[in-house]
């Protein structure tokens, strides 16, 4: 079992603002409100590695997964899939309640964070963690 059970968050990198899904194919980060569109059904895969998807009845789902190969600088995007494109791996965070999002694979530093390009909405990446504190926080809206 992993450090968080099976449902439907709200990720949060401060109180002001949340992962958002925009359209089908990108996230980024926006002010805080309660829409459905900055709802993510987190389901533990194995051990710490989970899958993070935009939640549906319906097959197959939008998962939240990098473009490429991990590495530094890879976007962060949906993509619609069957199974999950790439596994995060979430464990506790600096701060209390709040986690770490680590491309399960992709070496122990690479977290999802706001990318280097200050534009806005702000695009999210793969960063590495000496990049500064990307601890998440995962609001419990309901079981999925």
């Amino acid at each position: 079992m992993g450090a968080l059970p099976d449902g439907i968050y709200r990720l949060s990198l401060d109180d002001e603002t949340r992962l958002t899904s925009t359209d089908e194919k990108t996230v980024t980060l926006l002010p805080a409100q309660h829409d459905a569109r900055q709802e993510f059904a987190v389901r533990c895969t194995s051990g710490d590695n989970y899958s993070i998807a935009k939640p549906s009845p319906y097959w197959p789902l939008p998962f939240v997964c990098h473009d490429g190969d991990p590495k530094e600088g890879a976007r962060v995007i949906l993509r619609v899939s069957d199974f999950p494109p790439n596994e995060w791996k979430i464990t506790q965070g600096a701060g209390p309640k709040t986690f770490t999002i680590v491309a399960a694979g992709g070496g122990p530093s690479l977290t999802i964070g706001p990318g280097r390009i200050p534009i806005f909405p702000p695009i999210l990446e793969l960063t590495s963690s000496s990049n500064g504190d990307h601890s998440w926080i995962f609001e419990f809206v309901r079981e999925s």
